[in-house]
């Protein structure tokens, strides 16, 4: 398909036969006066198939092969050219070796625009130029040589140099998808060596700058070694004193709070000591309690008294009566046994009353006992562990003080037994403040923790032994007190019972008694009202000597919380003076610590860091202090370098790296290509050796067909060296790495480039075939000649006719376009020519521009072009097979 291609302006299709029989295939004819346009068609074949060179097109630019414009039609703006190829067979490949086109038509495209753009396209689908030339150069058939053949080529064929006649063989033999390779790898090849080149021209100006730069490097690692070692070394060193200050420092803070503390407790139980003394010396309620019942006891004595009177007047009366009749004496008597009698009886009662209120004392004070006991018990445990945890120390004074602390003990028990409260609470104080000396010295030495716990523990009980003994000894005073009036009254009473027992016995001696007919009905009263009064008087004693009791207990009270005051406030006087010994001892350690951290910011890592590391326990202070001070010396005679150097190293490296592999890399690649190339050139010389045989006896056959007789021949010219120095050169030149440093040194080449060049050189001059060219002789029957040079222009033409159809048969092109080739030829000549087209027409299809009748004769489609006063190209077709019939 043809639009817009020099004349054919407008959009023509050409449609060649493919297979005509079983062995044959198509001859197309194109005809038409000279001037119509016709040959166009072969160089619009020869365009789609990729010709680059405007001469052979016959135009002087590439804008020339576009429909340039007529005095009736205006030019055009792109040139476009459709090639449709059969591919039923898979025949056609793409540029990599093992990738056939899976179509069963291929459409080679060319378009070109009037501003410079063109494209290649393969089934519409835009490719390369290359890819274009490989396809074709698989399928046996390019733009340039004898696959188009136009009307001069004929000519000058003969007329080329031997060096160009071996191209147009190249593709005659099949061989020039192999030199096509072959020039892509030595292209490649030579783009390598250039890139090697730089490569290596860059590597010998970084290679001192890198070395340079690697000593000062390596001083800069040698420092940081240094200084990782002063780092790890200061780490150890900071961090074993840091803790063992800090630890004393903490030490003496935990001690100082431990006693602060305690003394905080002292003082809180100082101020309740105070509030219950202040309580109880502003506390007047027992006092008024107690006046309200000696006012009552006063008032019920003082009724008493009125009763008696009464009762001693109606007596005196009776005494009288009595004594008129004798009996004065036995009514004393009568009186005073019925006394004695109610006084035994309120007695008893109050006994019984003391008796009830000391059995619950008797049971809270058993209970009492099993609490303090229980206690003492947990006391000598934690005694017998704060032992175990002291044992080991050997010291002089905590033994003194576990000495003193038996001691008290024993102390407190003989104290517990006479029951002296502020005694007790005076040895206790003394225990507890001789046990947290025991465990302030132990903390010291064995940093135990349990030890404060323990202290906690042992302070806490000995305050809940100390409460203990106080309700205990409070108890034992009520029971002693209720005891000793209960022994009063059975005395009394026992007093009262002696003498109601002599009453009775002198009654009983006057042998009668008084007729209690005659004791008046009101003094029976008085006396029932006396024994209510005495009882109520029984009472009001029994309150008042509880109250006097309790008073009593309030005063032995009193008096054991001052003297436990005093105690208290000299126990804390005490504590003070240690506190500031602490204090002061606290104060020191902080300065070093606060010294020391400033020294750690100013000469090591930061200080958390000192803090957090677990420093080794061998760490020796003197032995690390010497090795730090000689690492900060090596430190400070390398001396300072600039920390850019290091990064300047590490870009030179890399980019000293990246140009060694790419070095490595082209060096592999070359070694790969000139095996690749070694790898064609046998191809080559093997496939063009081969084929060139078979060329050459179909030439002197045809030669003989086209002139009836006579001789031909063609001849390989070899290079000036012989094949066996060339290819010896060759795989010299081609070689391993330490055979090509052999041949540099044999060679005396000083440098790589050099090398380099002259292998290049070597290699575009020598081809694998190790052709100089092709010598063509021709002799016609009945001459001597053998130069082509000597023969006539109808002889030559023949010659060259011979020659295209020798090369058509041995190595037949998928198909052939003719331009005019047999336009010299006479009648008879032109017969033979067409006879042999059409006998290689079941090789190749045959595409022919020609005036020839005996050429149109052999066609099966005929092709007519003529031109118009527009100048465009028209066509007309027959297919003379349909005419005949």
């Amino acid at each position: 398909k043809i639009q817009g291609f020099k004349s054919f302006a407008n959009k023509n299709t050409l449609v060649f036969p493919g297979m005509v029989s079983k062995s044959k295939q198509g001859i197309t004819a194109i005809v038409g006066p000279n001037g119509s346009g016709k040959s166009n068609t072969a160089d619009a074949v020869r365009w789609a198939l990729g010709e680059q060179s405007m001469k052979i097109l016959r135009g002087k630019k590439s804008e020339d092969v576009i429909f340039s414009g007529s005095d009736k039609k205006d030019r055009l703006g792109v040139s476009e050219v459709s090639l449709y190829l059969n591919n039923e067979k898979k025949i056609a490949g793409s540029s990599q070796e093992k990738s056939p086109i899976d179509y069963s038509q291929i459409a080679l495209t060319r378009r070109l625009f009037r501003n410079g753009d063109s494209e290649y396209l393969i089934n519409n689908s835009k490719v390369r130029l290359y890819d274009i030339q490989m396809l074709l150069a698989k399928a046996k058939f390019g733009q340039r040589t004898y696959s188009v053949i136009g009307q001069g080529t004929v000519e000058s064929f003969l007329n080329t140099s031997l060096a160009e006649r071996k191209e147009f063989f190249d593709e005659a033999t099949g061989v020039k998808q192999f030199q096509i390779k072959r020039n892509e790898s030595l292209n490649k090849l030579r783009a390598s060596y250039e890139n090697l080149s730089q490569a290596q021209i860059l590597l010998s100006e970084i290679e001192p700058r890198l070395k340079s730069l690697t000593r000062q490097v390596n001083k800069l690692q040698k420092r940081e070694e240094i200084e990782n070692e002063l780092k790890k070394l200061q780490l150890n060193y900071y961090s074993k004193i840091w803790h063992e200050i800090n630890d004393k420092f903490s030490g003496y803070n935990k001690q100082f709070l431990s006693l602060e503390q305690i003394k905080r407790d002292k003082e809180k139980r100082i101020s309740n000591l105070n509030r219950e003394l202040s309580q109880l010396e502003t506390n007047d309620k027992n006092l008024a309690e107690l006046n309200g019942w000696q006012e009552k006891l006063t008032a019920a004595q003082s009724q008493k008294d009125i009763l008696t009177k009464q009762s001693a007047e109606i007596e005196a009366r009776m005494e009288i009566k009595f004594e008129a009749n004798g009996q004065f004496d036995l009514s004393w008597l009568s009186n005073k046994k019925e006394e004695f009698k109610n006084q035994i009886e309120i007695i008893k009662e109050e006994i019984n009353t003391l008796f009830k209120n000391i059995e619950p004392e008797k049971n809270k004070l058993q209970k009492l006992e099993t609490e303090k006991n229980q206690i003492n018990n947990k006391i000598n445990k934690l005694n017998e562990k704060l032992m175990s945890y002291t044992s080991e120390l050997d010291n002089k004074t905590n033994q003194n003080i576990q000495y003193q602390i038996k001691q008290s003990l024993v102390k407190l028990e003989k104290t517990e037994q006479e029951s002296d409260i502020s005694k007790i609470k005076i040895i206790l104080e003394e225990i507890k403040r001789k046990l947290k000396q025991i465990i302030s010295i132990s903390q010291k030495y064995s940093q135990n923790e349990n030890l404060e716990l323990l202290q906690q523990d042992l302070t806490k009980l000995t305050e809940d032994k100390e409460k203990i003994i106080i309700n205990i000894n409070e108890t034992n005073l009520r029971i002693s007190a209720r005891s000793e009036r209960a022994k009063l009254l059975s005395e009394k009473k026992s007093g009262l019972l002696d003498e109601l027992t002599n009453i009775k016995s002198k009654l009983k001696q006057y042998g009668h008694a008084i007729s209690s007919a005659e004791v008046t009905k009101q003094q029976k009263q008085i006396k029932e009202k006396i024994l209510d009064i005495n009882q109520k008087i029984t009472d009001i004693k029994g309150k008042i000597s509880t109250i006097n009791a309790q008073d009593q207990i309030k005063k032995n009270h009193l008096f054991g919380l001052q003297k436990h005051l005093q105690s208290l406030q000299n126990e804390i006087n005490g504590l003070n003076g240690q506190l500031n010994e602490i204090k002061i001892s606290s104060t020191r350690y902080e300065t070093r610590l606060e010294d020391l951290e400033i020294e750690i910011r100013h000469n090591s890592n930061g200080l958390k860091e000192i803090k957090e590391h677990k420093f080794e326990a061998e760490t020796e202070i003197k032995a690390s202090l010497e090795k730090i001070n000689q690492l900060k010396r090596q430190s400070a005679l390398i001396g300072s370098i600039d920390p850019e150097i290091e990064k300047e190293y590490k870009e030179t490296k890399e980019r000293y790296n990246f140009l060694s592999g790419q070095a490595d890399d082209l060096s592999k690649a070359i070694n790969s290509l000139e095996q690749i190339m070694k790898k064609l050139d046998l191809i080559i010389k093997e496939k063009f050796d081969k084929e060139f045989k078979i060329i050459q006896a179909k030439f002197e056959e045809y030669f003989k067909i086209l002139f009836n007789g006579g001789r031909a021949k063609i001849i390989k010219v070899m290079d000036n060296e012989t094949t066996d120095n060339r290819q010896q050169t060759a795989d010299s030149l081609i070689s391993s790495p330490q055979e090509t440093e052999q041949i540099k040194q044999d060679v005396k080449i000083q440098d790589n480039k050099t090398f380099d060049i002259k292998k290049i050189k070597f290699l575009q001059k020598h081809n694998a075939t190790g052709l100089a060219g092709i010598e063509i002789q021709a002799t016609p029957p009945g001459k001597k000649i053998k130069s082509i040079n000597m023969l006539s222009g109808g002889e030559r033409a023949l010659t060259a006719i011979a020659l295209i159809c020798a090369i058509i048969s041995a190595n037949p092109s998928p198909f052939v376009v003719l331009d005019e080739v047999d336009a010299a030829l006479d009648e008879a000549n032109s017969e033979r020519f067409a006879k042999i087209i059409d006998d290689l027409s079941h090789k190749t299809q045959f595409i022919v521009i020609t005036h020839n009748r005996a050429t149109m004769r052999r066609a099966n489609i005929l092709y007519g072009v003529t031109m118009g006063n527009d100048s465009v190209s028209k066509l007309l077709s027959i297919k003379l097979e349909d005419r005949e019939k």
